[in-house]
């Protein structure tokens, strides 16, 4: 992806699509990727430690837990998935423990054969079982990102194969299981640790603890330690089926923008930093790679709920706060790359709305809307996590939204919150007006239905549940879930949008670019979409 990544045209949008619903791919597995340079007798040479420098947002290293940037980041180095995706690619998987997979003509079922000589980290061999418990316990588990496998189940007809299976029409399953969720458990030794797949796991399962302390998976590293506020340590897998781990060792620290952007300044051996996007890229030395996507949107949500908040749930004040802000100025903050949203998908990805439908200010649209709504002199509290991120403070946009609406007559008091207690609040569902970034749970823009839509699980956290939004905006979400091909889906996901902006709880604020700077010294540290920002099992030494 180049550094200044520009709005998907239709024409591509729909090549990339259709990639991505491709009948059957095969071929060997590649083990995660090639490791870097070579030694002297041709073998794969491998760095001692690398440094990833980011502001983390992190709950849990369980796969079936796994969320956040920054989880997502480490899981994916620890855990095989079926398939994978190579550098900036996302509109191809390709073979990882699967070595080949074929899909029925309505795409609903997925027939996947395992690769021979893939095995976990204490040397047990990964069968089928281990995949279809995997898959299973993130379905049955509920947590955040079970949203990504509703409506899939998984089963083993013979031994080597796994069959997934939709409830409905699905094309983008390969995908899906591409995603650092759908890492592969070792089955028995989870089990041995109070995990389970059945359908209570989401009351049953206790094995996140253990898992946020010690990996079980297949891939080219596994975890040293895990904390949440300062470090996480990998180390690499001794048992690796794969080619050898570019590092011996990666520490991704828990750094503040400005400091990574002095560290990458002075850097003294191998270090990525992954917050340094706008302004921060300006004065970096010649030698640091800069690789780059605009995958992140940033948006304000608002409680449905008149129980939680009377202001907030008034859809005239929704319109009023919509139509107060300064979405060009808001833009200009994250940096020269970053744009001002039209809805919600972002630029790098197909469906994206054009950039000449970008939100604008309307000040007196703001009052009209507000004197509808009957609300005198509203007061309002903002919740937001107190971090920088993708080079950004948040706290800096928290203090331009409130300035913007105080325009409008709407008074905002901030409110900053430690990046654990904010998803905390976030995830228990009553928190009335929050603002946060979002990256897709999946490089397909129709993953955006599955988590927004009313009654799904963002959306259902904020209270917009089927009986409080419109018919039509429930239809248009329905439409793009079942949409038979790559083209109709981009049109219906576009059609969503539209209807988002002008009656949901969400107001899209800006997109902008994820980023990766790394030294001269390193291989292969590409930014991906793909929602682990940079592949720890591809970098290595040059």
């Amino acid at each position: 992806m180049g550094a200044r990544p520009g709005r998907v045209g239709a024409a591509v949008a729909v090549a990339v699509a259709l990639t991505l619903t491709a009948c059957t791919a095969g071929g060997s597995g590649n083990g995660g990727g090639a490791a870097g340079g070579s030694d002297s007798d041709g073998g794969a040479t491998q760095g001692g430690t690398l440094t990833v420098s980011t502001s983390f947002v992190v709950n849990s290293l369980d796969p079936g837990q796994v969320y956040e940037a920054t989880g997502a980041l480490a899981v994916h180095a620890m855990y095989d998935t079926l398939v994978t995706f190579e550098g900036s690619d996302v509109t191809t998987p390709v073979p990882l423990l699967a070595e080949s997979w074929e899909v029925n003509d309505d795409a609903t079922e997925f027939t996947f054969t395992l690769t021979d000589g893939a095995v976990f980290s204490d040397g047990t061999p990964v069968t089928a079982e281990d995949v279809v418990f995997s898959i299973n316990r993130l379905h049955n588990l509920q947590g955040s990102p079970a949203v990504t496998v509703e409506g899939l189940s998984a089963s083993s007809p013979s031994e080597g194969v796994v069959v997934v299976t939709s409830e409905q029409s699905n094309p983008n399953v390969p995908t899906i299981l591409a995603m650092p969720a759908a890492g592969i458990l070792n089955a028995e030794a989870t089990e041995a640790e109070g995990g389970t797949a059945a359908e209570d796991a989401a009351s049953a399962d206790a094995a996140t603890e253990f898992l946020n302390g010690e990996s079980l998976g297949s891939g080219p590293y596994v975890l040293d330690s895990f904390d949440p506020a300062s470090e996480i340590v990998l180390t690499a897998n001794p048992e690796y089926w794969g080619e050898t781990p570019g590092y011996q060792r990666i520490v991704i620290s828990n750094v503040e923008a400005e400091t990574q952007k002095l560290t990458m300044q002075r850097a003294e051996g191998d270090q990525i930093a992954l917050d340094l996007s706008g302004r921060l890229l300006e004065d970096l030395p010649e030698s640091v790679q800069v690789s780059a996507s605009q995958d992140t949107f940033y948006f304000l949500t608002l409680h449905q709920d008149p129980a939680i908040s009377e202001i907030t749930s008034n859809p005239d004040f929704v319109r009023a706060l919509r139509a107060s802000i300064d979405y060009d100025g808001l833009a200009a903050l994250f940096g020269e790359d970053a744009l001002p949203a039209a809805g919600m998908v972002p630029t790098a990805f197909p469906g994206a709305l054009p950039e000449s439908e970008a939100q604008q200010q309307d000040l007196a649209a703001a009052a009209d809307h507000l004197e509808a709504s009957g609300i005198t002199d509203p007061t309002v509290e903002l919740m937001y996590p107190a971090i920088t991120y993708r080079g950004v403070d948040l706290g800096t946009i928290a203090t331009k939204i409130q300035f913007d609406a105080d325009q409008a007559g709407i008074e905002i008091v901030l409110d900053p919150q430690p990046i654990a207690s904010f998803l905390e609040a976030q995830t228990a569902g009553e928190v009335p007006f929050r603002f946060s970034p979002q990256s897709l749970n999946y490089p397909v823009a129709a993953s955006l239905v599955n988590n927004f839509a009313p009654g799904q699980a963002s959306a259902t956290r904020t209270g917009w549940t089927e009986d409080r939004a419109s018919e039509e905006i429930i239809a248009a979400g329905a439409a793009v879930q079942s949409a038979p091909d790559a083209e109709s889906q981009i049109s219906a996901i576009q059609d969503w949008q539209h209807l988002l902006n002008e009656d949901s709880p969400y107001v899209t604020l800006a997109y902008n670019s994820g980023v990766v700077a790394a030294t001269e010294t390193i291989a292969n540290a590409e930014y991906s979409p793909a929602g682990w920002q940079v592949d720890l099992r591809a970098v290595a030494p040059q």
